[in-house]
């Protein structure tokens, strides 16, 4: 295996140092930032994403995924969304008196960056990954990931965690477009025997989906889900609402 030279990581260290007062950049525009070709900051992009330190969005842009959140270091944009959702998830684990979990894709992956309200029996600690077609946080990533992802997805075998998980992509399909009508995704028994939740997307400043929240109840408090769709759906618009400040409040200060 070649060992990258000492400039090479240093341009890709100038390619992530754009991300810190932008969410999102196109190759054309990180490279007119960088007075670089657009061929070879195209090329350190694509190196950044199998790398597993940037990511696509829908609209095709790049932006800093959660990998660095893992080592430790934070993503502005990430620890921005976690902050913002801290106080909304708070209100919502009282109103409901059930644990409240907020997530985003990394990957193939749903990772979940917080989780309040839980008493006993952590299922899926802070910082754990988990399946996206198996749990509702997943089904709402999933439902607004970019087309050519789920297609690629659903390429490979879905893996059964349950005798109610969900494994034809067909049946994934039909149910991942009534997420996108509904806005709201739920999970029964898929990932974890005796355990249900309901969940909504997160949208940033551009109406893209960048996370999602969910109210998780075990099998005896399973019918109180439904009555929580509106709390859920406010918490979600409430950070959103942080997140739009925040991005206002950077853009000012950009000026």
């Amino acid at each position: 295996m070649s060992t990258p030279s000492a400039s090479t990581v240093l341009k890709a260290f100038d390619v992530l140092s754009l991300f810190i007062e932008r969410q999102t950049l196109g190759a054309s525009e990180a490279a007119q930032l960088l007075n670089a070709p657009r061929a070879s900051t195209h090329r350190m992009l694509v190196t950044l994403r199998t790398a597993g330190v940037l990511e696509v969005t829908e609209s095709g842009q790049y932006q800093l995924s959660m990998r660095l959140f893992e080592l430790g270091c934070f993503a502005p944009l990430r620890r921005g969304l976690h902050e913002a959702a801290m106080r909304p998830i708070l209100r919502l684990a009282a109103f409901s008196q059930l644990p409240v979990q907020l997530a985003v894709r990394e990957g193939n992956e749903v990772l979940y960056l917080e989780r309040v309200g839980y008493r006993k029996n952590n299922l899926t600690p802070v910082g754990e990954r988990g399946p996206l077609h198996a749990t509702g946080v997943g089904k709402v990533l999933l439902a607004f990931a970019p087309p050519c992802f789920r297609e690629t997805y659903f390429a490979a075998p879905l893996s059964s965690y349950t005798e109610h998980t969900l494994t034809s992509p067909e049946r994934l399909t039909q149910e991942l477009a009534q997420v996108r009508r509904r806005g709201v995704a739920y999970g029964r028994q898929e990932r974890h025997d005796g355990y249900y939740s309901v969940a909504r997307p997160v949208r940033d400043h551009q109406r893209e989906v960048v996370a999602s929240v969910s109210i998780v109840a075990a099998e005896p408090f399973k019918d109180r889900l439904g009555q929580f769709e509106i709390a859920l759906e406010k918490t979600c618009r409430d950070i959103e609402n942080q997140l739009l400040e925040r991005w206002v409040a950077r853009e000012r200060e950009a000026v």
